[in-house]
């Protein structure tokens, strides 16, 4: 009897344990279907002016210049760059075209200027100018004289010693200087971009009468209006800030469940 008490007790442990198997897959395939049919969200994290370190503070000042560092800070972070970024998710939703990384900065570089040169006003577009061309000048990179931006780039890609402000920042200011000199119009970079069949829509100057953290919200909210009357795909953007002035990126996220803001939020 004792015997045929400790078999029962056994079946009934390897039930147990059967079962709770059983719930933890279930679990796990539900929660993971949840995570694929999860929305995607593209989220951008600038730079807020003046919160770095003493040293990245000052490499702000070198790169920009003493005279309105923070306004020349803003209209390059929060009025270009974004939509630099947001080109970056164009080619994520729409294209399939395979480029290096370093050949990837330079299309959605040529994307962003193209973008302003279209939507932008004159005065500010000169400004991006002289902010680009005093940056290229006074920057003090690693790379060797008479080595270009693109082979520095494409040598020193993925290393710790390139992701500095003046490495990295020397490779892209001088990579949209270049995108300002060419002046490629926008529907010829569309096309480079891997994208078909857009319908732009008419001219219209997007005018902000002062650039800070609030308005780079808006701006990306207007483009990414902009990319759906193209008929372009953009999904819901997020914007959030960083102190550091080398943060300044995008990607691809899933909004898992609705937790991603709140995430974000810690």
């Amino acid at each position: 009897m004792e015997e045929k008490n400790k078999k029962k007790i056994i079946r009934i442990g390897k039930l147990e344990v059967e079962r709770n198997a059983i719930i933890v897959l279930v679990i796990f395939i539900i929660l993971f279907i949840a995570y694929v049919l999860s929305p995607n969200i593209y989220s951008i994290t600038t730079a807020k002016y003046g919160k770095g370190s003493e040293k990245d503070d000052n490499n702000v000042r070198i790169a920009l210049g003493e005279q309105n560092t923070e306004g020349r800070f803003l209209t390059y972070f929060q009025w270009y760059n974004v939509i630099h970024e947001l080109g970056h998710g164009i080619l994520i939703y729409n294209s399939d075209i395979k480029i290096s990384p370093a050949d990837e900065e330079q299309l959605v570089n040529d994307f962003a200027v193209a973008y302003w040169l279209y939507y932008g006003e004159e005065e500010r577009i000169n400004e991006l100018r002289d902010i680009v061309e005093y940056a290229c000048k006074n920057i003090k990179s690693d790379a060797d004289d008479g080595v270009n931006y693109l082979e520095f780039a494409k040598a020193n890609w993925g290393k710790s010693s390139f992701n500095t402000f003046n490495n990295y920042g020397w490779f892209q200011f001088n990579s949209v200087n270049e995108s300002l000199n060419k002046e490629k119009d926008l529907e010829t970079v569309l096309k480079e971009m891997g994208i078909r069949n857009v319908n732009i829509k008419s001219s219209k100057k997007l005018e902000y009468s002062i650039i800070n953290e609030e308005t780079s919200t808006q701006i990306i909210n207007d483009a990414i209006n902009n990319f759906h009357e193209w008929g372009i795909e953009f999904p819901k953007a997020y914007h959030k800030f960083s102190n550091n002035p080398n943060s300044n990126y995008s990607g691809n996220r899933k909004n898992f469940l609705g937790l991603y803001n709140l995430l974000e939020k810690f």
